[in-house]
């Protein structure tokens, strides 16, 4: 299986820590296309490939992807294109979000039932079930 990850990076990282316990549990349930998101150097390692090349490579890993797995408790733009764009790929997507930081998510993604979304007290809840909700 091959699994695009979606988090906030320029939006803010104050949920890296989720990004980098969702890639491991991922992991042991297929491909993470793009496990940059939990890496803090990611905008820092940007300035060394121009913007257009990194949307290419996202858009194909995109493309690839058999699931969308997203984190949308920080707001993003960024997410929320590559959300859409899977949307329109016909993309699976699993969105959660932690509702100790918010407790209400975009209505683009709440009202798009296209999207599993998932509220969560503690990551755990969602890395104990993922294989359930991967549907393996």
């Amino acid at each position: 299986m091959l699994i695009y990850v979606c988090g906030s990076i320029y939006g803010g990282t104050q949920k890296i820590d989720t990004y980098k316990s969702m890639i491991s549990e991922l992991e042991k349930n297929g491909v993470v296309l793009n496990k940059q998101i939990a890496d803090l150097n990611t905008i820092a390692n940007e300035v060394f490939q121009n913007d257009e090349d990194i949307y290419n490579d996202l858009e194909e890993k995109l493309k690839k992807a058999d699931i969308v797995f997203a984190e949308v408790s920080v707001p993003s733009l960024g997410v929320g294109y590559e959300l859409g764009f899977a949307d329109r790929l016909g993309k699976r997507i699993i969105a959660i979000y932690d509702e100790n930081y918010t407790n209400k998510v975009s209505t683009m993604i709440r009202g798009n039932k296209r999207i599993r979304l998932i509220p969560y007290k503690n990551i755990e809840e969602i890395l104990k079930n993922m294989k359930e909700l991967l549907n393996i």
